[in-house]
């Protein structure tokens, strides 16, 4: 409930014995779980494949002290939802700071909002509910997965996850524009609080939890923010871009975080003779090339870089 550089994290484990489909319903019944196929939302089938994932942590004491190593900004800010209501309580299709079924307005930090896909409703599990230790959050029924949205962006983030029925939760990062940054498969071991956290050098928009074969994903001990983009771009950016394959036969494939955009691209021989050079889908076409050394000089807005490649 607050901004902090550390926060302890407390593990627990409990067999939670019913497999329903709703949080609400586990106290008295058992239901048939039926997997939900529409699995991601519309549109998000495209990786942002920019190596912009700094690297994720098991263990909470890591993630603190790699935000430390490579972010400018390392405040983070803790939301624990521990002044939600009592018991397990349906909280409506959002959980956030402007108030819900759960929480007051204000109650909870600012800069994120919860939702359950195909617009069903996020459950609050108050500790002790279902043996967990501290309070928990996320979608209620268990064939949705669980969304958690940012604003303003944040390149930090971790939690605790909670799983009923599988031991894996599939993890989605996305970044600007809803581009798909990278997914995870986490080893989530049923009912115990299992810390997760992630660090990227470009934006996250939002990150997406969903338990395997149905189960029914919860998250606590949130902790989002610090500003991870590399502190001197300009410098690195030669680092940042690659091309491939090299040597090439036919197309060559210019690679470079999300956050670096193009403004040109010319392609000069060994001797300083130029040819013309078009960009496609982040390639580009050299089989009309002779064999030989050639040099790829790349405007950006961060900066101009030149890179040597060889054509077969």
């Amino acid at each position: 409930m607050r901004n902090i550089t550390l926060l302890i994290l407390f593990v627990c484990s409990f067999s939670f014995a019913q497999n329903p489909t709703n949080y609400l319903e586990a106290a008295t019944s058992n239901y048939k779980i039926t997997p939900n196929t529409d699995n991601t939302r519309d549109g998000l089938s495209d990786i942002d494949d920019n190596l912009a994932i700094i690297d994720t942590y098991t263990v909470l004491g890591d993630f603190l002290a790699a935000v430390d190593a490579n972010c400018s900004d390392t405040t983070l800010t803790s939301e624990d939802f521990s002044n939600g209501s009592a018991g397990i309580t349906a909280c409506g299709l959002t959980v956030s700071s402007a108030g819900d079924g759960c929480f007051t307005a204000g109650e909870l930090e600012p800069g994120f909002t919860v939702e359950a896909s195909n617009a069903s409703d996020v459950v609050l599990i108050a500790p002790g509910s279902i043996g967990n230790t501290d309070a928990l959050v996320g979608a209620i029924n268990f064939a949705e997965f669980t969304i958690i949205n940012f604003s303003p962006d944040v390149y930090a983030v971790g939690m605790d996850i909670w799983e009923n029925i599988e031991p894996t939760t599939i993890v989605r990062v996305f970044g600007a524009g809803d581009a798909l940054i990278d997914t995870f498969n986490l080893n989530t071991p049923v009912d115990t609080q299992t810390f997760f956290g992630v660090i990227a050098d470009e934006p996250i928009t939002s990150i997406e939890l969903e338990g395997l074969n149905g189960s029914g994903e919860l998250f606590g001990n949130f902790l989002f923010g610090a500003d991870c983009m590399s502190l001197s771009i300009a410098e690195n950016i030669k680092d940042l871009v690659r091309i491939y394959p090299n040597p090439v036969n036919d197309n060559l494939f210019i690679d470079m975080p999300a956050r670096i955009s193009m403004n040109e691209v010319l392609i000069n021989d060994i001797l300083g003779k130029s040819f013309p050079t078009e960009v496609s889908n982040g390639q580009i076409d050299t089989s009309k090339l002779e064999s030989g050394v050639y040099f790829l000089t790349i405007t950006t807005n961060q900066g101009k870089l030149t890179k040597k490649f060889i054509r077969q």
